[in-house]
Formats: structure tokens, C-alpha cells, sequence
């Protein structure tokens, strides 16, 4: 029987490591992907890193947690930081000359790479690069990775109505594109 995520975080929290490897392979995927679509400089490589810092980052603040069946939320949370981070070293990133260009933010984590999903995700990459950092994270964590308006709200630490707003803004910068 698989172990719950409130079950994996109480032994995490008690000092057993081993229970992030489960709580790793269930969100490590969607979390990296994330991390590519809300920050478009990020390439496939840099996400699994970033990725992994999310998890060590959670490592660290675990005991912080409070079980409310809101691990996803958490994590996604600590991901917005790494990737705000990550967005605001990119200009001292690029003045020492490591290079991003059309391989950066590949293809999503979650499926094969066929052609016709590749060009979907290059649009989609395409259009998300087009909106401001807090718009583009918003609509990917509330309409790409699924999180309710509360979810989206929480993990950005911003009210439901701002997740509204700001959806609602993205959908008229978006139009036409």
C-alpha cells in the first residue's frame, strides 16, 4: 500500500529521508515542468536542478509544515521562490555568458516528445513568455497545473480575487496570439 503524503511527511519530519524519494517521484515531474513553464529561460537541465533544490529547500523548512492535505500547494510555493530567484540572477547569468536560446524551456517532463506535443509546448511556452512573471505564474499554476483559485492563492500569498484578476488579464493579453 502506497503511504500518503501526510504519512511521508511525518517520517520526513521525524528525520527519515528515505521518505522523500515517494514525495519526490510524485511531484518532482509536475514541479519541474512547472518551473520551465513560468520562467521561460529555464532549460529542461536547470529545472530538474531547481527542482531538486525545491525538495532539499523542503528538507529544511519541513517542520514548518502543517498537514492540511496541502503538500502539492507547498510544494508549488517553494518552487515560485526558486523560480523568482532564479529570474532575477538571469541578467548576472547572462553578463557571465551562460546562454539560453531556442533548447531553453524545452519540452514538458510529463509525456514523450512527439512532434505535434512539441509544437504545442512551444507555443504554449511561446505565449506564456509574452505575459509579466506574475501573471505567467498564476496561469501556470492555476490553469496549466490545475491548482484551485484558493490553491494558486495560498501558494502566491496573494488573495483568490488577485488570482482572478490576473487570470482575467492574461486571457485578454493572450487574445489573438
Amino acid at each position: 500500500m502506497e503511504s500518503t503524503d501526510a504519512q511521508l511527511v511525518e517520517r520526513l519530519a521525524a528525520g527519515d529521508l528515505s521518505a522523500l524519494g515517494p514525495i519526490h517521484r510524485r511531484y518532482g515531474t509536475p514541479i519541474a515542468s512547472f518551473l520551465m513553464r513560468v520562467e521561460p529561460t529555464i532549460t529542461a537541465q536547470d529545472a530538474e536542478d531547481l527542482s531538486q533544490e525545491v525538495f532539499l529547500t523542503f528538507v529544511d523548512t519541513v517542520g514548518r509544515y502543517e498537514e492540511q492535505g496541502q503538500l502539492k500547494s507547498w510544494l508549488f510555493g517553494i518552487a515560485v521562490g526558486k523560480a523568482r530567484n532564479w529570474r532575477r540572477k538571469r541578467v548576472l547569468r547572462w553578463l557571465t555568458g551562460k546562454r539560453h536560446g531556442a533548447d531553453a524551456a524545452g519540452v514538458s517532463l510529463h509525456q514523450p516528445a512527439t512532434d505535434e506535443r512539441v509544437a504545442a509546448r512551444q507555443r504554449l511556452h511561446r505565449a506564456l513568455a509574452q505575459l509579466p512573471g506574475s501573471q505567467r505564474e498564476v496561469v501556470t499554476l492555476h490553469l496549466i497545473e490545475g491548482l484551485s483559485a484558493k490553491e494558486t492563492a495560498e501558494v502566491l500569498g496573494i488573495s483568490e480575487n488577485a488570482v482572478s484578476i490576473r487570470v482575467h488579464r492574461a486571457r485578454k493579453a493572450l487574445e489573438g496570439v
